[in-house]
């Protein structure tokens, strides 16, 4: 928490748990809206991120239940585990960041594997909205400027569903 980053030291993918991505061991910066989130928590937890009461992991099956219903309850489309990596590397790369970096923060071992989140960036480019890049104005270091940028992301969603569901109250009430 103090250095505000997640540590990837192991995965498990078809109920096999193995050294994460890459091989090797890799320190991912976290977004402040993240840091806000695990900062409010009672208890913070290693280990594990979706995991059973007693601290074992949950089977694959069940983690992508766990993210569909947290989904669900934010009033967000469902989307899994592979899904937000992908979205991560792809805003990352929309927002600019040094591909080498990208590379580090997916956990890659080559660039190339890297640059397809770039090229799918600039495939795909367009207007950053401005809360976003009100959100980066002033940040000199440019791996805080694109964590700012990625943590802003979901916070219009947030405000859009929170009054779509403010207008469906009032017009049943």
């Amino acid at each position: 928490m103090i250095a505000r980053t997640i540590t990837v030291n192991r995965q498990t993918c078809n109920g096999d748990t193995t050294t994460p991505r890459g091989r090797t061991r890799r320190v991912v910066p976290m977004t402040s809206a993240l840091y806000d989130v695990l900062r409010r928590m009672e208890t913070i937890r290693e280990g594990y991120v979706v995991r059973n009461f007693d601290g074992t992991p949950k089977p694959d099956g069940e983690t992508d239940h766990v993210i569909a219903r947290i989904c669900r309850r934010a009033g967000l489309p469902v989307r899994y585990w592979h899904t937000l990596r992908h979205a991560f590397g792809t805003h990352a790369a929309l927002f600019g960041v040094n591909p080498w970096r990208l590379q580090t923060w997916l956990g890659h071992k080559r660039i190339d594997e890297t640059m397809l989140y770039v090229h799918v960036a600039e495939a795909h480019r367009r207007d950053i909205p401005d809360h976003i890049l009100e959100v980066a104005r002033g940040i000199e270091d440019p791996d805080r400027r694109i964590l700012a940028m990625l943590g802003a992301r979901g916070k219009t969603m947030a405000k859009t569903v929170v009054a779509a569901s403010e207008v469906v109250t009032e017009s049943v009430a």
